[in-house]
């Protein structure tokens, strides 16, 4: 049986064509996009005379354990256009650059980039990685190779994080402002509704992205120096045990941020779906 074509389309004028090529691509630009914390990415490095801390007087004290952001898998982006006609080509690679990513397969159309701070969210799949994640620059400082060495340890830049419920719940369980000892820059924390098993699982050509579960968010107020809640939300619907556990968890918060003079800091109810 031949194959369907749409023998119209060439006759279209370019502009519609184009327009066609660009509703054909993935969105643009995608969501939220999650990248799955693991061990290992705190690792050391000597620090140069371009570095803030640079000691040229005591060379032994020029070095720093830092979160190695690029050492997390990457996130997939399938972009088989980029390998159509010449017209869907300009499209495709457009969009290409406008996402940083880089190519890694002509015969499947993958496309990859890394994790970035300033529109990525790192997420913590388990209580055990998000306990890694908040211990294992301090334990790194006491191996071997950096034992009773002056080492400088920056906060890393992670302005997003997912956790799930019970992440949140051991947290709260801790002592929920311990999050902020060694994450400064935190704006926002997402706590997921349900956490997919297989999110974890790397397939290629497909990421996980996150999407709200409600419009609603509890927001930091600097001005009335508070956690105030935007939007409408109930405790009685049905992801009303989950707001009284983010009200729960963060009492005593507004003092550590009014001590951090912070002016900004949300929870949001989220789910994660794969693209």
């Amino acid at each position: 049986m031949a194959t369907a074509l749409f023998t119209v389309f060439p006759r279209l004028p370019v502009e519609i064509r184009l327009q066609i090529w660009h509703l054909a691509l993935v969105p643009d630009p995608p969501g939220l996009i999650l990248f799955c914390l693991k061990k290992g990415c705190w690792l050391p490095r000597r620090l140069s005379a371009a570095d803030p801390h640079f000691d040229p007087a005591h060379d032994d004290m020029n070095l720093a354990v830092e979160f190695r952001h690029e050492l997390l898998n990457k996130a997939d982006f399938s972009v088989s256009l980029a390998f159509v006609s010449r017209e869907a080509r300009r499209v495709a690679w457009a969009y290409v650059a406008s996402q940083n990513l880089r190519y890694t397969d002509s015969v499947s159309g993958v496309f990859q980039r890394g994790y970035d701070p300033t529109r990525d969210v790192l997420f913590a799949p388990t209580t055990g990685i998000l306990h890694g994640l908040l211990t294992e620059s301090s334990k790194r400082l006491f191996e071997p190779d950096l034992l009773m060495r002056g080492v400088d340890c920056p906060c890393p830049e992670i302005f997003r994080l997912a956790i799930t419920r019970d992440g949140l719940a051991w947290l709260a369980a801790l002592h929920f402002c311990e999050l902020w000892d060694p994450f400064l820059a935190l704006e926002t924390l997402y706590v997921m509704v349900n956490v997919p098993k297989d999110i974890q699982t790397w397939r290629a050509g497909r990421r996980w992205e996150i999407v709200s579960a409600h419009d609603t968010a509890y927001m930091w107020d600097a001005s009335a120096r508070q956690m105030v809640w935007r939007g409408e939300h109930s405790i009685d619907g049905p992801l009303g045990q989950l707001f009284a556990q983010m009200e729960s968890c963060t009492a005593g918060l507004d003092e550590k941020l009014v001590e951090m003079g912070r002016d900004r800091f949300e929870m949001r109810a989220v789910y994660a779906v794969e693209r």
